[in-house]
């Protein structure tokens, strides 16, 4: 636990350029809410939605970026001292992905606390528990489905170029890995069709739709909302989740073995 808790503490110092500038950018985020002006309640908490998917599109790109840095650390020399030291390959990356979820959860639950802002100033009030969904429930069954696996695979692809380079040509494998993305995407997306469903679903913002119905229903311009107790609410399949959190697994599995075989 020490050795893992001090490259935890190594990851911190390497990536702090990049994590606290990440979480940082969310006081722009919330600046730009605020010169959403138009006069449509509605349109404008469309634009105000839209930011934040914006936000979390690239956050999870910078997360992307710092979590890949194994081939320009390593390059840089940056890295040898780490390569031969006693921790285990797994540690290694069990370390950086743990702290790159700690920075990615941080960011996605205070983008779920602004969510929660633009639909109050939109009118739309939400109860205790659709509170607790919206910044705690929701970033986890996000990241989950998206960032986690990315964020395995990120790294399994540049442990693996670092690794197997062929002639000095480290673009290579990893050329061949890129290739065979779309396959396996496909892979998944048709194995994730014949499951979905099979599952009791997540029952995640249950009283959303009766909320956002209270408040636009009277609303001109949004008199073909359907009311609430119309609504056939599902909620979240279990499955995707599931699924991707078994893959990001057998990722970071693959990304640790790999670890330790340059080591040996």
């Amino acid at each position: 636990m020490k050795r893992f808790s001090t490259l935890i503490w190594l990851e911190h110092r390497r990536n702090w350029m990049w994590s606290l500038p990440l979480l940082g950018s969310l006081l722009f985020w919330a600046w730009g809410i605020k010169q959403v002006t138009v006069m449509d309640v509605g349109e404008r908490l469309g634009i105000r939605a839209g930011l934040l998917a914006g936000a979390i599109a690239i956050g999870t790109l910078v997360l992307c970026i710092m979590i890949g840095r194994i081939r320009s650390e390593t390059r840089n020399g940056q890295y040898q001292v780490l390569l031969m030291s006693p921790p285990s390959g797994y540690t290694h990356i069990s370390a950086r992905f743990t702290y790159a979820v700690g920075v990615g959860f941080t960011y996605y639950v205070a983008i779920g606390f602004l969510f929660w802002w633009i639909s109050a100033l939109a009118g739309i009030h939400f109860d205790a528990r659709s509170l607790v969904d919206l910044i705690l429930a929701m970033p986890l069954y996000g990241m989950s489905v998206g960032v986690f696996p990315l964020l395995a695979y990120t790294l399994l692809l540049m442990v693996f170029v670092s690794a197997y380079r062929i002639s000095g040509k480290g673009w290579i494998p990893g050329v061949v890995m890129l290739l065979g993305t779309p396959v396996v995407l496909q892979w998944i997306g048709n194995g994730m069709t014949r499951i979905l469903w099979a599952l009791p679903s997540w029952r995640v913002f249950e009283n959303v739709p009766a909320a956002v119905y209270e408040r636009f229903s009277q609303d001109e311009g949004y008199e073909i909302m359907t009311s609430a107790s119309e609504l056939d609410y599902t909620g979240l399949p279990i499955e995707p989740m599931l699924l991707m959190l078994a893959l990001t697994v057998v990722f970071l599995i693959l990304a640790g073995r790999i670890w330790q075989e340059v080591e040996a």
